[in-house]
């Protein structure tokens, strides 16, 4: 019987022992616990207090997102626009513009046929206070058959220089307006008045032109319009005062950006001249209108280059059959 109490003892001894350690080593596995997740919290405050808004802002945002308003001037319809003198580059932002234009024209009753090829180079810088300046010069090959003599000619075309400013903002109600100046230099050769066989790589006249052009946009499609003035210097030339005689142009059309990429535009321009004099005497046929109608498309290439193609067709016997233009500007 003591034999009995004394091994029931010994057994609650160890176990009272073996719990009394369990409960030990729980109890400093917690404690352990406690200081990693501490450790983590003091850890967290320290990165929420070195994350600033901005770098939030960053690691929110995509890698390769791009500023909206950046997009948004890079839009295939936005470049066309600039082209059209419709938009103007913002401050600080350049362009240059390499392009090429082919065009064509028989004239049937003059018995004369014209062809025309002028790679040219086209610049434009934004300026401060809402003003763009430009300035352009071609490089002409021409090609010409007057009855039976032809001959064919090369060099460069009249340089042009010209500044746009904006003077409204487009309103809910209200169109944009730009208004623009241009002077063009003789700088091409011109013998129209001098030789029987002539050459045609300029206008030969120094010329003024003042320009005001409205915009309206109706997503996806832009309404615009363009009214330009032109004042061409009379010259004398082996004796004999040549008057060519102001101009005028209206011009207008619409644009569609068909997406973020890619556009589409229309436009019809006419041309009414004075008559051209010489020495007081009024050549006939020289106030004949000039009428186009162009087609075209604009794509963006990639975040700096685009390319704009237009097809004009003549729509009256004083313009060319048909012309081709194909510019791939450049932004920086």
């Amino acid at each position: 019987m003591k034999m009995h109490v004394g091994l029931g003892m010994c057994a609650l001894f160890v176990s009272a022992a073996s719990m009394g350690q369990s409960v030990e080593q729980l109890q400093r596995q917690l404690a352990e616990k406690d200081a990693e997740n501490q450790q983590l919290r003091q850890r967290i405050e320290v990165l929420e207090r070195e994350i600033t808004p901005s770098r939030i802002e960053q690691a929110r945002r995509a890698p390769d997102a791009r500023d909206p308003n950046e997009d948004e001037s890079n839009r295939a319809l936005e470049r066309a626009l600039v082209r059209e003198g419709g938009l103007l580059l913002a401050s600080g932002t350049r362009e240059l513009e390499p392009n090429a234009a082919y065009s064509y024209r028989d004239n049937k009753l003059a018995q004369t046929r014209r062809h025309s090829f002028g790679p040219a180079l086209a610049v434009r810088f934004g300026l401060p206070w809402r003003l763009q300046i430009e300035a352009s010069i071609p490089y002409v090959f021409e090609r010409r058959r007057d009855g039976a003599a032809s001959s064919n000619s090369d060099g460069s075309g009249d340089l042009a220089v010209s500044l746009s400013h904006q003077l409204f903002n487009e309103r809910p109600f209200v169109p944009a307006l730009i208004g623009a100046l241009q002077y063009q230099a003789a700088t091409g050769k011109n013998t129209v008045f001098d030789n029987a066989s002539p050459v045609a790589h300029g206008s030969g006249f120094n010329a003024i032109q003042a320009s005001v052009t409205a915009l309206k946009r109706i997503d996806p499609l832009v309404i615009f319009g363009n009214y330009s003035f032109t004042h061409t210097l009379a010259e004398t030339r082996n004796g004999s005062k040549i008057d060519p005689g102001n101009s005028q142009t209206v011009r207008f059309g619409s644009a569609l950006a068909t997406g973020p990429d890619t556009s589409l535009r229309a436009a019809l321009s006419v041309t009414l001249f004075d008559k051209t004099t010489l020495d007081g005497r009024i050549l006939s046929g020289t106030s004949d209108a000039l009428g186009m109608l162009e087609l075209g498309g604009s794509a963006v290439l990639n975040a700096s280059t685009a390319i704009d193609v237009m097809v004009g067709i003549g729509l009256t016997s004083n313009a060319p059959d048909f012309r081709i233009l194909v510019a791939v500007p450049i932004r920086f």
